[in-house]
């Protein structure tokens, strides 16, 4: 895509600052404090994190440009439902938060998968800690495609280098500032999502209005909130988008190590989960504000849809759809354009450093050390780990560049993160909650569900196959016209002009694809779930369903798990008329939660 127009230099000078603070940040956390020097202050920021700080740094992790530009095209050609998972997301949070997160304070870990080990054993550990440090690579190179797109739009710079630039900015800081640098730049960039988002809405209300938003998603179907289809083909419905947001707040918030690690940095678990429980507040507002705009777009392009008309052959994907919408209605506000850019761009830094982070500390810590003959020194150690950041954001770099003919980013993501994310939350599931399941079982079910759900998502991106759309138009498109829709008479279907393209109806590429692929990638991280845990279960049945892996007490039971065990302990000694003693209880172990 490239721009005819160019940004004012208030808006570069907006950008500018946007890409330095971060950069600043890190170099004074690099020589400040502890100034990074163990494992400890360097990947968990001494574990005495702030409150706020931790909630922004939820949020924007949460939040990243995928969300930014890929949630508008979605509701755009999808209709609403997107903005359910607001909703089941948040309430979701409230039931990880008692469910998962207490257990990781239990165990004193700092690399989740610590607790896979302990629950399991070494098998288990390193099978998902390598399926985490995959995911990570193929999630975050997505993550830095998007903001390459903006900039591509409005300066002309090339998709590569504009990749190149993101992915370097991220890496520095993280490397000099550890944690500490990657959470207050969280603060920053959560604060500049919000202005650009806020910016972007109130320049497409004024363009359009309120009424007229209403009147003309109305018209094109795009205020369906209640489609309950059980078909599993459709792109968008009530089941798979509120079960996704379930499976999104297991995945993100309970089983991954880049928010779990958030909320380890913190004093204690009371503190972890009021952190986690306030962060939702800013998550739903932001969720609801990318996906409504899409709306607002909609009805901007109501006439004419630029990827449809072809008279704007720059314009060829609906991820471009945000950039072109800031190239071509936000020029008259100087400096308004480059805030929405350095919007976009903060959604992006704040993932990128945060899976950096995230996935150096992981191999460091579960496969170096454990791998290692001897024990490493502490310096060594930060050594490796700084190594590794800057490994991984060249590896983020150069497989972003490879995403460049991707149809959909949205799509790509839940793909991307979907095929690991439901057997990994299957396993840590079936560990908290149940004493059944061994190392060998639980490894091998873990990799059964994640062949099933590669297959099925993988499958569908390489078949071609794509959903169809909702209604899209170019009936008040001029052929001559190669940027703007005229919107001078909103009511007339075709504005007066005699040369007028006609309505279109984007149809599936493919027509006979293979059932399995048709199926909505929102539905890729549940089946991987559901296919580990009927593995698990059979494998039990297998070894022997009366065989306890670990004992009642154990501290990598949930407290849930562990009241109920202890429920059933009490009524079956009362049953027997025998007094309960306190050594025959379930003994609980201290726990800060």
């Amino acid at each position: 895509m490239k721009s005819e127009q160019h940004l004012g230099t208030l808006d570069y000078v907006i950008i500018t600052i946007s890409l330095l603070i971060p950069s600043v940040i890190g170099i004074v956390f690099r020589f400040s404090g502890g100034r990074q020097k163990t494992m400890n202050e360097y990947f968990l920021a001494g574990r005495n994190a702030s409150k706020l700080p931790v909630i922004m740094s939820i949020t924007a992790t949460t939040l990243s440009s995928v969300f930014l530009i890929g949630a508008p095209a979605e509701v755009y050609r999808f209709g609403p439902l997107y903005c359910l998972f607001s909703v089941s997301v948040s309430l979701s949070i409230l039931i990880v938060s008692r469910i998962i997160i207490p257990v990781y304070f239990q165990c004193n870990v700092s690399s989740i998968y610590e607790l896979l080990e302990i629950r399991f054993g070494k098998l288990t550990r390193f099978t998902v800690s390598a399926l985490f440090a995959i995911q990570m690579v193929l999630y975050s190179s997505c993550v830095l495609y998007g903001p390459a797109l903006v900039l591509n739009a409005v300066t002309g710079m090339s998709v590569e280098a504009a990749i190149t630039l993101c992915g370097g900015i991220c890496t520095f800081y993280c490397f000099l500032g550890g944690l500490k640098a990657v959470l207050w730049t969280d603060v920053f960039q959560t604060l500049l999502m919000f202005m650009s988002l806020f910016a972007l809405h109130f320049t497409g209300i004024q363009e359009v209005s309120f009424g007229e938003i209403y009147r003309r998603t109305s018209a094109g179907g795009r205020l369906n909130f209640f489609d309950f289809s059980l078909d599993l083909t459709t792109r968008n419905t009530v089941w798979n988008t509120v079960i996704r947001g379930i499976g999104i707040a297991f995945g993100i918030y309970g089983t991954n190590q880049i928010q779990i690690q958030r909320l380890l940095s913190m004093n204690g678990c009371k503190n972890a989960l009021s952190a986690l429980h306030w962060s939702s507040i800013p998550i739903v507002i932001l969720l609801c504000l990318a996906a409504l705009f899409g709306l607002t777009l909609y009805s901007v392009f109501y006439l004419c849809d630029p990827i449809l008309n072809e008279s704007a052959p720059s314009v060829t994907k609906y991820d471009q759809l945000v950039p072109y919408f800031i190239i071509t209605r936000l020029q008259s506000i100087p400096g308004l354009s480059g805030l929405c850019v350095a919007g976009i761009f903060s959604g992006s830094l704040s993932t990128i450093s945060s899976s950096l982070n995230s996935v150096s500390m992981v191999t460091v810590v579960d496969f170096v050390q454990p791998f290692y003959p001897r024990q490493l020194k502490e310096k060594t150690l930060l050594f490796i780990g700084k190594a590794l950041a800057l490994l991984y954001g060249i590896i983020f770099i150069l497989m972003a560049c490879a995403l460049s003919k991707a149809d959909s980013i949205i799509q790509l993501v839940m793909v991307f993160i979907g095929v690991a994310e439901g057997p990994i939350t299957a396993v840590f599931l079936i560990g908290v909650l149940t004493r059944k399941g061994s190392d060998r079982v639980a490894m091998l079910s873990l990799l059964f569900g994640f062949g099933v759900a590669s297959w099925i998502g993988f499958g569908g991106v390489l078949s071609g196959y794509r959903q169809s759309s909702l209604p899209l138009e170019t009936s008040g498109c001029i052929i001559a016209n190669t940027s703007m829709l005229l919107t001078e008479n909103k009511n007339s279907s075709c504005l007066g002009f005699e040369s007028c393209s006609s309505t279109n109806f984007e149809e599936p590429v493919i027509n006979e694809t293979f059932f399995l692929y048709k199926i909505s990638s929102y539905w890729i991280s549940s089946l991987g779930c559901l296919f580990t845990v009927c593995a698990t279960f059979i494998l039990v049945l297998i070894t022997g369903w009366r065989n306890n892996v670990i004992p009642a007490d154990s501290k990598c039971l949930s407290p849930i798990s562990r009241y109920w065990l202890k429920q059933d302990v009490t009524k079956q000694r009362s049953s027997r008329n025998q007094e309960v003693t306190p050594t025959a209880d379930v003994e609980e172990k201290e726990s800060k939660c």
